[in-house]
């Protein structure tokens, strides 16, 4: 069953990614341990492990609100689960370029335990168990994410791909995430995950260093 599910996952992520008329943004491998690096000071020595950043990944699907607070609104998450591994999230998130503006958000996550990857496949509409029909916002495109952890346990790198199902290619949009949130949603839940998770202390590298 689970292989069924990540074919199927897969399957419309590729069928969206290679969609002549939608936006996908691939971003450059990041080095976990360079990323750390270079914008944190730790209290103590640590190496983030491949094992450690697909338990953040695994933790973040299901609790997004606690490790990437600055993407939901509060208390506006409901989930409505088929299995652990395979569940749909409800919540109001804030659009891409201005986030005073918030839209309903429904995604279908699957998490691929074989591969290490996790998909988020943006929907526009469902149904919930006890009835109630649902539909996303219009205030901007729907859109799909994968996530996935490579390298060596010692030397981690995450792998991120994003396509925002549209009516043409937006080169505003895909700028957008390319230049402006190719670190930050990473550098955030890595910041939370080694406080709340490993007790590390850690202040900001300013920009300038």
């Amino acid at each position: 069953m689970a292989t069924e599910l990540a074919q199927d996952y897969a399957a419309e992520f590729h069928r969206e990614w290679t969609a002549a008329e939608n936006t996908p943004v691939e971003f450059p491998p990041m080095d976990v341990n360079a990323l750390v690096k270079r914008h944190f000071r730790l209290g103590r020595e640590l190496v983030v492990t491949k094992s450690m950043v697909w338990d953040l990944l695994v933790r973040k699907a299901h609790a997004m609100e606690v490790y990437l607070p600055g993407r939901i609104k509060p208390g506006s998450i409901r989930t409505y689960s088929t299995e652990e591994s395979d569940f749909i999230r409800v919540s109001d998130q804030p659009v891409w370029t201005d986030d005073t503006v918030y839209t309903q958000v429904i995604q279908r996550v699957f998490v691929d335990e074989e591969r290490r990857a996790v998909l988020h496949l943006g929907t526009a509409h469902m149904t919930t168990p006890d009835g109630e029909y649902v539909w996303a916002g219009l205030d901007q495109p729907l859109y799909h994410v994968e996530w996935v952890v490579t390298g060596t346990e010692m030397r981690p790198f995450l792998r991120r791909r994003m396509v925002h199902l549209t009516d043409a290619p937006d080169t505003r949009l895909a700028w957008y995430f390319a230049r402006l949130m190719r670190e930050q949603p990473m550098v955030d839940s890595l910041e939370i995950y080694l406080r709340k998770q490993w007790g590390v202390d850690m202040t900001h590298v300013p920009l300038s260093a």
